[in-house]
């Protein structure tokens, strides 16, 4: 199956489709704006609309008029733009549903006329069914005396223009005739659905689909299959669900795109042959089949089914040995296309051929006795009713004959009350209060769909069965046809109600995944009252939903994220879970389904026996560290051949409470389970905590290096120094990357007068911020990321910064505890014990606090670790993007050499002191490694060696070094930076000239980057970096310096002065200034356009109101008249060149300074209009906010991406 090509179709299907159906309404004059009045013109017979002179007439009058009738009925419900949009999208999809329907049923001869519809049997150009028009004219319902005049005018002059007109009609009966066998599918089509859509077999959708799709993916007898049904309702919906995820929270019309997910066909195969299959096996077993279980699903080809493991004597089920398979019901309550029910269905085939039925006897009663399913979309309904009809009619020719309707449903929405029933009027209050408490579930039965229970005494009801079954009489008049509707839709909403009420004795699904802060409110109430332990996901709701659905002797079978193993929040329903025995699980972690990429969605698959047990052993197959769709199908096969593989567990769910939180740690050793009993946790000697939550982070949040480095309060240990502070920010750990022992210190956040601004902030009357644990803020603690994609790292935070929700952090009342505590968690113990606490991306205080910790050997841990934070400190403010930063490693010993030395050895130097210091660090991590792996005797599950990438500190590097060595260069020239000052020279505030003797800075904020030498003055930025270059380290090495960083830059040049001028030019801003700034830049570069006419880069923290005219009177305008000058000169020596090839070069500079010289002329408008506004920028409010700002709406700066 070539899902590429069908991803490709479906999207633009969907586009085109939707494309065409508003431009047909727009020239109906029917917009996302309102209904159009028809023009004066009009008459009883024409109607015109809009300005182009289009008309409608017959019976396509009567079409828009109940088009527009539909639109005012679904405005009642919504907002016009809304009804609108949701009815183009209903025409769409019906359209789109029917023609795929049509493509499976010609393909696979299916069609009760056995002609094609969209295609060609012969591949001929035109569909057969316009050469077999008259042939199957009975079973196209008969033609009007118009239509076969088309028709055989058609057939007469074979022009595309008629052969168009009739297979709109040939296209149109098929579709309605279908209406008599697949009635779900093949609506009776609302005569305005035909006014928007127009098939054409030559171009569009029809055609695409023919000729994209390959025939060979619809036709069962070639490996075709019905679930490619499936994987176009999935990606049809690519486009709904993009723009769905965006939004903070959902509509009800959002639900079914964002929840929908095709499941892998394996997966579907696990959970059915371990929930049916393993129910089968069970019931053969009972009866005294001799085989093992291993060899019963063997015999059926179920290669997915896990046996049981072996169990104490102890363990038991319900005696099996009575039960029929007639009698075995399966539900999947989230049905979508239908991919488990079709997979079910091929199992209940094969044992049903078991029993002795054939297999045209077995497909009907499975229809009809053994499939259930439910849906909220009715997109998702109808195509798994028609999946499951086109299994029956593989089986059984007669099918559409027989007029079966499989137990599939879509769950409806009704606006219904008791008032629309007259025979309300005389029922007792309890009967009316009935018929309310069900009518009231089902108003928001789109958000709630299958969560919609009710208990089985409502269907005995007196007043519900007198309605649904009293029988009309007398003169249909308006009232009494509107009683028979409601009485018709109380029908169907109770067959609904008593499906979803039932127990069934498989339930299986792939549930939506939908975080309650997403939720609908009507759904988020609902959840939140009736399913209190599994409120934070819907995909937990649906565990408890399928425990309840599922009778007492069976099984119930998922595939859901992972966090419920896990997480704080799900703990409830771990507790509850404690007793239902997980038969299997799968537990797969990322890259599960190959649609969905990265680290965010883990899930596992399970099988969960309703009956209760504490003893019963389940099988684990942890299949998280392989890292494919793929790659995880094939050892899970692996494993059923050979279960005793490493990777295959076996325990009891009680051993899980012996972990706080309860998490499924199945692969833990039962040692660590002793170490959690005897051991106390970090929660005994430090407090784990959230941090401040100031929730308008862009407003209250900055790198540091944003604002004026002079506002920013390092010295604060308590909230008390801030008050009689007059500094707005205090540093902010927000945890941050992968690093262990110290480092990212990144953050500031608004703190002025104890968060003054912050406090402010209110939310519904209440306040907003969320500022807890404040007495820790200021104090020195051990902290680490929440958000971990891999390993954790634990780093020393000294005191002065105030903690974030996403830096997690804990406080200790004593060190030594804190340097030892990070110790641990720093080594593979760490990560290995915090894994089974809780391996989702999203570490919680917690998960944290019940760490168990062993002492021993305190004091020469404490000591490493002391080596380790001091190596890590020295290592990060090495660079410029720590706050502690004083000077380049590369410069650190250009003193000593008297300032006459080379480039290559000061990083020679700088090259053997991080080596040593990253071997020391890696030595000492090893030996900590080994202390705790012995302490916690995990020998067999850990190893002592640490990977290079683990380390925590940087070796040199010659290409980074050398560019860090021009980003310090640069900001010399500007003034943030000077040879005689360590650290900040100039990061805002006053200007001090005493600090800057060596190497002077520029006198205007001001670097133009151009591509050759045109001002022959210290304005040239090479001739500054030679200037630069000999102050640092002599004159006398200049040449063999340049030489030196040209070569590490690894640009092309011919010339080192090339080289370096074009690295300044065009990598240093875009490149690397962007990277280490984090795409908050200190420098800025001004940009005229892709033909470099003007390049500049700017210092934020020197900017004024002043420096955009500066630049453009003392630089640009220069630049262009030696633009000029240079043009002028390139003419003459083309002129006097005498040969071609060196004639052609000329021309070539020519060209290239006309283009930057226009370039710059209409660059210079732009910054003329900056300019003359004299705009003033506020450091505080960030980078991002000021560069927009200083650009006044026009696009004067390269962007900052």
């Amino acid at each position: 199956m070539d899902k590429k090509a069908i991803k490709t179709f479906a999207i633009q299907a969907r586009r085109d489709l939707i494309k065409s159906i508003r431009l047909k309404m727009e020239n109906l004059g029917i917009t996302e704006t309102g209904v159009e009045e028809k023009s004066a013109a009009s008459t009883n017979e024409i109607e015109y609309y809009g300005d182009k002179g289009l008309f409608i007439s017959g019976q396509d009058i009567k079409r828009r008029r109940d088009l527009v009738s539909r639109l005012k009925t679904m405005a009642k419900q919504e907002e016009w733009r809304d009804a609108f949009s949701d009815l183009i999208e209903e025409v769409a999809y019906t359209w789109f549903n029917r023609i795929i329907a049509i493509r499976f049923m010609e393909v696979n001869d299916y069609l009760p006329s056995d002609v094609r519809v969209l295609s060609s049997e012969t591949k001929l150009k035109v569909p057969d069914i316009l050469r077999e028009a008259f042939n199957i004219e009975d079973e196209l319902g008969g033609y009007s005396s118009d239509e076969r005049a088309i028709i055989q005018k058609a057939l007469d002059t074979e022009e595309p223009s008629d052969m168009d007109a009739a297979y709109v009609i040939l296209f149109t009966k098929q579709a309605n005739a279908l209406n008599q066998y697949l009635p779900e599918l093949f609506e009776k089509t609302d005569d305005f659905m035909q006014l928007l859509f127009t098939p054409s077999y030559s171009v569009g959708v029809i055609r695409d689909l023919v000729d994209d799709i390959r025939e060979d993916d619809f036709d069962v007898d070639k490996g075709g299959q019905v679930e490619i049904i499936g994987w176009l309702y999935q990606y049809y919906n690519t486009d709904p669900k993009d723009n769905a995820f965006k939004k903070k929270k959902y509509l009800t019309s959002d639900i079914p795109p964002v929840t929908q997910l095709f499941t892998p066909d394996w997966i579907v195969k696990y959970l059915v042959e371990n929930s049916l299959g393993r129910y089968w096996i069970r019931v053969l077993l009972d009866r005294g089949d001799k085989r093992t279980s291993a060899e019963i699903a063997e015999s059926f080809g179920w290669h997915y089914f896990m046996p049981d493991a072996k169990q104490n004597d102890s363990t038991s089920h319900p005696n099996m040995a009575e039960k029929r398979i007639e009698d075995i019901t399966f539900v999947d309550p989230a049905m979508g296309s239908g991919h488990i029910l079709i997979y079910a269905f091929d199992v209940f085939l094969q044992i049903y051929q078991a029993e002795g039925y054939s297999r045209r006897e077995a497909a009907q009663k499975i229809v009809k006795d053994n499939l259930f399913g439910f849906d909220i979309d009715r997109r998702a309904f109808q195509l798994a009713y028609f999946a499951m009809m086109m299994k029956l009619r593989c089986e059984n020719r007669r099918t559409f004959d027989l007029h079966l309707k499989p137990n599939i449903f879509e769950v409806p929405t009704t606006t219904l009350t008791p008032d629309d029933f007259s025979e309300t009027i005389n029922a007792n209050k309890t009967d009316n209060e009935k018929l309310k408490e069900f009518l009231t579930k089902f108003n928001k039965g789109k958000e709630l769909g299958s969560l919609i229970d009710f208990s089985a005494d409502i269907f005995k009801n007196a007043l519900i069965n007198e309605i649904i079954h009293k029988q009309f009489t007398g003169q249909l008049t308006f009232d009494t046809s509107n009683q028979l509707t409601h009485r018709h839709e109380l029908k169907s909403l109770v067959r609904v109600g008593m499906g979803l009420s039932n127990k069934y004795t498989i339930s299986v699904t792939n549930p939506p995944y939908m975080g309650s802060g997403k939720m609908p409110k009507p759904l988020s109430d609902f959840v939140g009252k009736n399913y209190p332990a599994s409120k934070s996901d819907l995909f937990a709701v649906f565990i408890e939903r399928l425990q309840h659905m599922t009778k007492q002797d069976g099984f119930f079978a998922m595939i859901t994220q992972h966090q419920w193993m896990f997480l704080s929040s799900f703990k409830s329903l771990r507790e509850r879970m404690i007793n239902w025995p997980i038969i299997n699980m799968a537990h797969l972690g990322t890259r599960a389904f190959e649609e969905i990429g990265g680290e965010v969605v883990q899930t596992t698959a399970f099988i969960i026996q309703k009956q209760a047990s504490s003893n019963f052993i389940g099988t684990y197959e942890r299949l998280v560290d392989f890292d494919s769709q793929t790659r995880k199908e094939k050892a899970y096969l692996a494993a059923v051949k050979d279960p005793k593989i490493k990777y295959v567990y076996r325990t009891k769910q009680t051993n899980f409470e012996k972990i706080p939180g309860n998490p499924i740690a199945y692969w833990a050793p039962k040692k660590i389970f002793k170490i959690f009993l005897d051991n106390p946790n970090i929660g005994k000697f430090g407090n784990s905590r959230n941090g401040l939550q100031p929730k308008k982070s862009s407003e209250f949040v900055r790198q540091w290096f944003e604002v004026i480095f002079s506002n920013i309060n390092f010295g604060a240990l308590s909230i008390q120094d801030t008050l009689n502070s007059s500094e707005k920010w205090v540093p902010y750990n927000k945890g941050g990357a992968f690093r262990k022992w110290y480092g990212n210190y990144d953050f500031v956040v608004n703190w002025f007068h104890n968060g003054q601004a912050i406090r402010a902030i209110t939310r519904n009357g209440k306040p907003y911020a969320v500022i807890p644990s404040q007495k820790y803020y200021f104090k020195e603690s051990l902290t680490w990321p929440k958000i971990t994609s891999g390993k954790i790292s634990a780093r020393y935070r000294e005191p002065g910064s105030i903690p974030a929700d996403a830096g997690n952090s804990t406080f200790f009342d004593d060190s030594s505890f804190l340097f030892y505590v990070m110790a641990i968690i720093n080594s593979p113990v760490g990560y290995y014990v915090l894994n089974l606490i809780n391996p989702t991306l999203n570490l919680q205080t917690s998960d944290f606090s019940v760490f168990p910790i062993i002492i021993n050997s305190k004091i020469r841990i404490n000591s490493i670790v002391n080596e380790n934070i001091n190596l890590c400190k020295v290592d990060w403010n090495s660079f410029e993007s720590s706050w502690s930063f004083n000077i380049l490693p590369l410069l650190a010993y250009i003193a000593e050499h008297h300032r006459n030395w080379t480039v290559e050895a000061a990083f020679n130097q700088w090259k053997e002191e991080a080596d040593k210091r990253f071997k020391q660090l890696k030595a000492n991590e090893e030996e900590l490694n080994r202390i705790f792996i012995d302490l916690y005797g995990l020998q067999d599950e850990l190893a002592p060696e640490e990977e290079d990438k683990d380390v925590s500190v940087r070796r040199a590097d010659l290409s980074r070094d050398i560019k860090a060595f021009m980003s310090y260069f640069v900001g010399c020239v500007f003034g943030r930076y000077s040879i005689d000052t360590p650290g900040l020279a100039y990061a805002g505030g006053d200007w001090d000239d005493s600090k800057y003797k060596t190497f002077l800075p520029n006198e205007d904020d001001v670097i133009v980057l151009t591509d050759d030498d045109y001002f022959g003055d210290n304005r040239d930025v090479v001739n500054r970096f030679k200037e630069f270059l000999s102050a640092t380290f002599g004159a006398e090495h200049l040449d063999e310096n340049m030489q030196f960083i040209a070569v590490a830059l690894g640009k092309r040049g011919s010339s080192s002065e090339e080289i370096i001028r074009a690295y300044l030019r065009d990598n240093f801003f875009k490149k690397d200034h962007l990277s280490t700034y984090q795409k908050r830049p200190i420098y800025w570069e001004l940009n005229s356009g892709r033909n470099g006419g003007f390049k500049a880069l700017m210092y934020l923290h020197r900017y004024d109101k002043n420096t955009m005219a500066m630049i453009r009177t003392k630089y640009l305008h220069p630049l262009q008249e030696a633009y000029e000058r240079r043009l002028d000169q390139l003419k003459s020596f083309e002129a006097n060149e005498q040969q071609t090839r060196q004639r052609n070069a000329i021309k070539k500079q020519i060209t290239t300074i006309t283009k930057q010289l226009d370039e710059l002329v209409k660059y210079d408008e732009k910054l003329q209009h900056v300019a003359n506004l004299h705009i003033d920028l506020d450091l505080d409010d960030g980078v991002l906010v000021n560069h927009a700002k200083a650009q006044a709406d026009t696009k004067i700066f390269t962007p900052l991406k």
